[in-house]
């Protein structure tokens, strides 16, 4: 029976190193694992927090877009008005000249007449113009000085 114990004790020690062994690889393992679990976790607050950085970036791109669009539709209208207003004007001085040349065919005392006529139709007709002038830089003051 001494041999029996003998052996299997010796088998029992032989088996306890390589178990010894795997439990102490296992415990380092262990270590290493939280590390990484910790790491992983400090990547995960980062990425959530360059999420929300970037979501604010993306609302300030759209505020900043939207305003652009606004800012080239007015400039736009500004640009039609201001063609509107040239052709109107180019208009107006063909037609002066026109007048002109003809008067200068009919004569001098024809054209002292005729103009004194011009001009009072012209001061007529550049009334309401004048003051749709000053309400749109009254309107763009009151804009700018917001």
């Amino acid at each position: 029976m001494n041999v029996f114990e003998l052996v299997s004790g010796t088998i029992s020690m032989l088996v306890i190193i390589p178990l010894g062994y795997i439990a102490v690889q296992s415990m380092r393992e262990s270590r290493d694992l939280r590390r990484i679990q910790e790491e992983l976790t400090v990547l995960v607050r980062e990425s959530k927090e360059i999420s929300q950085d970037v979501q604010r970036l993306q609302h300030e791109l759209r505020t900043e877009q939207d305003a652009a669009r606004v800012g080239i539709d007015e400039t736009q209208r500004t640009v039609e008005h201001v063609t509107a207003i040239v052709e109107r004007t180019a208009e107006q001085v063909t037609e002066v000249a026109s007048d002109t040349l003809t008067l200068a065919a009919a004569g001098p005392d024809a054209v002292t007449a005729i103009t004194s006529v011009e001009q009072q139709d012209t001061r007529s007709r550049s009334a309401p113009h004048l003051a749709w002038r000053r309400r749109r830089a009254s309107a763009h003051a009151q804009h700018d000085a917001e």
